[in-house]
């Protein structure tokens, strides 16, 4: 359980670094930087799969040009995000909206079995629009607007991104590291073209690769360790449980660095908390249910 609650701070340390970053680097380097560090780390790891591996994606290229596509959007929004609306109410946006997607469509398929997932995903709805309006009132902008439209396209290419590479995965027999090393070559592409030389030769000081090295770390490489040893000694729900304290976590470290984050959003990101717990609870009370019948 340890490793979840390290994931949590991990991942929302770098979430914290990517609005600092904002400030003086151009998001869009900063994820040239921080994809091409990712890459190359994954790609050392599986190095002796190296041949096997690029054969099998070229083998799939259609799906492997998806996977790479979605990942563009889903990190280009990332780092863009944070630094128009702050990081934790781009986190909560984020994985309440990724969350509502996967108990919408889990209920669609299912209606029987998963209704209860339904009302869930509408719950999770709801908080999204309050902690909107809330922001929209506060500070109704058009950097405000972009930032949670930006969240929002983020959390739908997660979405999506999770049934791609699931299907990547198994018809080119690759591992969860695996499709990490072949995933980012897209990114790399489209960034080299769309951002200026000068401006690139003007942000390539010692400093600055430093903070972005540490963003790599932080962002693309430690979050999945952690994640990986959590799934092997808890199940993936309690995993998810605690990953729901990822805005909380970000809202308090935001408070620590910025002093920006409001008491009205805090409130919001411990409802959306304690509705995870709750449905995990209910979720297995009615398991118990069913198997007693």
């Amino acid at each position: 359980m340890i490793y979840s609650f390290l994931y949590v701070v991990v991942f929302s340390v770098a979430l914290i670094l990517i609005q600092k970053l904002d400030m003086s680097i151009p998001p869009l380097f900063s994820l040239l930087i921080t994809v091409s560090i990712a890459s190359l780390y994954f790609n050392i790891v599986n190095i002796r799969q190296f041949k096997k591996i690029y054969i099998d994606c070229f083998a799939n290229i259609k799906q492997w040009l998806s996977v790479m596509l979605v990942v563009l959007v889903m990190w280009g929004t990332t780092m863009i995000g944070p630094g128009q609306i702050g990081a934790s109410l781009f986190n909560f946006i984020y994985f309440a909206w990724l969350g509502m997607l996967g108990f919408i469509m889990l209920s669609l398929k299912d209606w029987k079995e998963y209704y209860t997932k339904f009302y869930f995903g509408l719950s999770l709805f709801l908080l999204i629009v309050i902690n909107v309006f809330l922001e929209l009132h506060s500070s109704f902008s058009y950097k405000t607007l972009c930032g949670i439209f930006l969240a929002l396209l983020g959390g739908t290419f997660s979405f999506i991104y999770f049934k791609q590479s699931q299907t990547l995965a198994k018809n080119a027999h690759l591992s969860a590291t695996q499709v990490l090393a072949v995933r980012f070559y897209l990114s790399v592409f489209v960034l080299l073209l769309i951002l200026p030389k000068h401006s690139i030769q003007n942000y390539v000081t010692l400093t600055n690769l430093i903070y972005l090295f540490l963003l790599a770390v932080f962002s693309l490489i430690i979050p999945l360790y952690f994640s990986q040893k959590a799934l092997e000694k808890i199940t993936s729900e309690q995993h998810a449980i605690i990953n729901s304290l990822c805005p909380i976590v970000t809202g308090i470290l935001q408070k620590i660095v910025f002093n920006d984050i409001k008491t009205n959003q805090m409130a919001v990101y411990v409802l959306y908390t304690l509705a995870i717990i709750s449905f995990y609870f209910i979720t297995k009370y009615n398991k118990k249910l069913d198997f007693t019948k």
